[in-house]
């Protein structure tokens, strides 16, 4: 009978125990994680895309510039597809043999001293420019190994949409399916449990859910605690017809333009200077913003309950370009919505320092000024460099031509993502 009292006791326990864990959760552990782009990467992935878009550089002039940087300090996975710079239409019928647009670029590489030991080629069907967004947002099991975190992503081309599901495949990783829709420029994350987002980007995307039902989703997917909600972005990086008659082709305000981490603790965030303000009413609405978001910083907590150190990085003057709707493909036509035949386009350029690439021992960001731009923009180029220098006191900074990614509504960190080390690596 004592036995089976015992018996009984230790059922008991085990079935107490076990509500108790449906309670909290199957494991206070989640089983993956969102690992962050300061630590050791074991690859940078960029794209290869020949066209420049709405009348802007060539998009592979900036890759080039950031593979030249990035090469010596991680591999490289770049992602080419067999679209040619004189194709009529980004998403021609036609294109070049997968073999024959791959040994072009392996010899353009080559011819421009890059280290092709180092660089993986990977082609995809349909040309890939800021992967940032739809490509594989790796994550990290608790014991170590990868898998991709699967959002659903709005895009025209059903193989743009696909990218990380096809990535994943290819790499034999496991995916975690989200019905959220989420960008992952949208997303930054300490590493250790915390998440910024910006609630104008993720209401926008997923009308109809609360910001609750949003925090939960990024809360099961990314294995964070934490959630810091950031109001808005720049005013520049805004879409369509803006309150000034010029255009926005931004993203509406991904995070990963105006604040990042630079630490566990270390946030960096956009500032306007008073110059600017007074000169630029599209700058002075972004003051007005990075304010806002300043206070919801300095009152945010991380993952432990402790307070954030939050550095200043400068942001450039705003600047924009112009071209004609009959100049432009159906593509970017379509990013236009009421211009017609014969009307004259100008739109801002999202541009920031804050949009840089962590590649090991080196963050690569935006160069602005070149002969005959006025100095103004070359002392906030020195001035962003000095700010991410403190902020990385043991990477090197370097500055490159980014601009032609501004044609696209993009930077250097949309057409960037980063892959960490498979195992679990020390703090």
């Amino acid at each position: 009978m004592r036995s089976e009292r015992l018996a009984m006791a230790m059922l008991a326990a085990v079935v107490a125990l076990v509500g108790c864990q449906a309670r909290l959760g199957p494991s206070s552990r989640p089983a993956y994680v969102a690992p962050s782009e300061f630590e050791p990467q074991e690859y940078i992935w960029l794209t290869w895309v020949e066209r420049g878009w709405l009348g802007g550089p060539s998009l592979a002039e900036a890759s080039l510039e950031a593979l030249r940087v990035i090469v010596p300090h991680v591999r490289v996975r770049l992602v080419f597809s067999a679209l040619a710079e004189d194709d009529s239409s980004f998403f021609p019928p036609h294109r070049r043999s997968p073999a024959v647009a791959e040994e072009r670029l392996r010899t353009r590489l080559r011819h421009e001293g890059i280290d092709m030991s180092r660089v993986e080629m990977i082609f995809h069907r349909q040309p890939v420019g800021a992967i940032q967004d739809p490509g594989p947002y790796f994550l990290r099991a608790s014991h170590g190994g990868l898998a991709i975190a699967d959002y659903r992503y709005d895009h025209p081309e059903p193989a743009i949409e696909a990218l990380d599901r096809d990535l994943a495949a290819r790499l034999g990783l496991p995916t975690v399916p989200s019905p959220l829709v989420s960008e992952g420029g949208a997303r930054q994350v300490n590493g250790r449990g915390t998440l910024l987002l910006t609630e104008s980007v993720e209401l926008a995307r997923n009308p109809g859910m609360s910001r609750g039902d949003i925090e939960r989703e990024h809360r099961r997917v990314l294995g964070v605690t934490r959630v810091i909600w950031l109001k808005q972005g720049p005013a520049d990086e805004e879409w369509g017809r803006l309150a000034d008659g010029r255009w926005g082709i931004g993203t509406g305000g991904h995070v990963d333009v105006f604040a990042r981490f630079a630490g566990e603790r270390t946030i960096l965030l956009a500032q306007v200077n008073e110059a600017q303000r007074a000169a630029h009413p599209i700058a002075a609405e972004t003051h007005r913003r990075m304010e806002e978001n300043l206070r919801l910083l300095r009152t945010a907590r991380d993952q432990d309950g402790q307070p954030f150190r939050i550095l200043r990085v400068p942001i450039p003057d705003p600047m924009t370009a112009s071209v004609t709707y009959d100049a432009l493909a159906p593509e970017e036509q379509s990013w236009f919505e009421g211009a017609t035949a014969g009307d004259r386009i100008e739109f801002y350029l999202p541009r920031g320092y804050l949009n840089f690439i962590i590649a090991n021992g080196v963050v690569v960001t935006a160069r602005y000024w070149r002969e005959g731009l006025p100095e103004s923009l070359r002392h906030t180029d020195q001035q962003a460099a000095q700010s991410l220098a403190a902020a990385f006191p043991n990477r090197r900074i370097v500055q490159v031509d980014a601009v032609a990614l501004n044609y696209e509504g993009g930077g250097l960190h949309c057409y960037s993502r980063n892959q960490p080390h498979a195992d679990l690596v020390p703090r």
